[in-house]
């Protein structure tokens, strides 16, 4: 699925097209350094707004954010931070994903407003006394987040189990079970729930932090919060479509890929809904010769279980894209055999390190790996290998190595 929502996005959109941010004020600054109104953060959709573009600092374009507005001389904001996620609608998450897992940063959230990949970083750290509740490094470290934390350590190495959840539709996360004294230190990415809300309330404390006061609240924009021609712009934060593609792609990145299928609808259709996205990625299957009533689309990612595609389909999408001029941007964004992404430990070996290029999926009793073969002679291959309803994983995507290392065995 990610295949197809990304070539979508580059035949559509292009490479260049850009996510903008924008931090803007609707009031007076007073001389004193007073603003006399609001500050509101604007959202695109971007999913960029991370550390991961920036040495791995979360907090990196938030504070960039408080600097401009220290530059504008603002020291006091008499109103609040409102947050503009009105880019999407704000259904968050796909009904058809499992909801047992909807604390897992695989299933994060979708929203206009988004920040860390709408997910904040757990890292438990073990007491070297047993029954000690274990040290927990929360980041961003907000007051966003309400943490229950009855996780113990233990000198037993076979109770080491634990488990970190978000109460579904509220920021609680509960930390249980045990953590075994002599274990290293683990991180894991728990979501959250209203992503805008997240990031404004983040951008509060960093502004507090930074000498600013806040009198104001944080708050999602509302029909009362009218749009006027003369509101200031302090600063903006950008970012293309080419990266969104590449990490979606090169990190399987599911977030990323419902970033973009609803980016998709607000920018063609004028909607930022899934529905609207998916009627761009039917038109594009359209062009590619297929008709709505032989496939199925239910999500950007394919974490959904009711996404239907064929190989045909597949390698009808690899084909076109060969030869799209953008081409090189999504055979970039691929994972390479034994490099990197979801194939780094796959085909490892010299002859055919470097050689596949492609993407990896899976979700339960679901396998699939597309892509391009690099040939002998400057051949290029496409294939898909979709495998459904099997027992041992390894088992099939040994099977799927072996087709792409037969075919490169074939070509030379």
């Amino acid at each position: 699925m990610k295949l197809l929502t990304t070539s979508a996005a580059l035949d559509y959109l292009g490479p260049d097209f850009e996510y903008k941010t924008i931090i803007k004020t609707n009031g007076r600054i007073a001389t004193s350094g007073e603003l006399n109104g609001d500050i509101i953060i604007k959202g695109s959709g971007d999913p960029n707004i991370s550390g991961r573009f920036y040495g791995g600092n979360i907090l990196a374009i938030p504070e960039s954010w408080a600097q401009a507005v220290r530059n504008r001389g603002i020291c006091a904001i008499t109103g609040d931070i409102i947050a503009d996620d009105t880019i999407f609608d704000r259904m968050y998450v796909n009904h058809d994903w499992p909801q047992n897992q909807l604390s897992a940063w695989y299933c994060a959230p979708s929203c206009g407003l988004s920040f860390n990949d709408n997910c904040v970083d757990i890292t438990v750290i073990p007491d070297k006394k047993p029954g000690r509740v274990v040290t927990l490094l929360i980041e961003p470290g907000t007051s966003y987040f309400t943490i229950f934390n009855s996780c113990v350590s233990t000198t037993n190495k076979k109770e080491h189990t634990y488990s970190i959840h978000r109460k579904p539709d509220t920021n609680h996360l509960f930390v249980k079970g045990k953590f075994w004294v002599n274990a290293s230190p683990e991180k894991t990415w728990v979501t959250v729930h209203n992503p805008a809300l997240y990031l404004a309330t983040v951008f509060k404390e960093i502004l507090e932090k930074n000498g600013i006061a806040v009198h104001g609240n944080v708050r999602l924009i509302d029909e009362s919060d009218s749009v006027k021609p003369d509101w200031e712009i302090i600063t903006q934060t950008t970012s293309t479509m080419e990266q969104t593609v590449f990490v979606t792609n090169k990190q399987s990145q599911n977030f990323y890929a419902e970033q973009i299928i609803k980016t998709l609808g607000a920018q063609i259709k004028g909607r930022g809904t899934l529905e609207a996205g998916t009627e761009v990625i039917q038109e594009f299957m359209t062009k590619l010769g297929f008709q709505p009533e032989e496939y199925q689309i239910d999500d950007g990612c394919g974490l959904s279980k009711n996404n239907r595609l064929s190989p045909k389909m597949i390698t009808t999408l690899l084909a076109y894209m060969s030869k799209h001029p953008h081409a090189k941007v999504l055979w970039d964004s691929l994972p390479a055999s034994g490099t990197d992404g979801g194939l780094r430990r796959r085909m490892i070996s010299p002859r055919y390190k470097n050689k596949i290029h492609a993407k990896t999926g899976y979700i339960a009793k679901t396998s699939a790996l597309s892509g391009y073969i690099d040939a002998s002679q400057g051949d290029i291959l496409v294939f898909s290998i979709l495998v459904n309803n099997f027992k041992n994983l390894s088992k099939v995507m040994k099977l799927q190595d072996d087709i792409c290392q037969t075919l490169i065995d074939c070509y030379n």
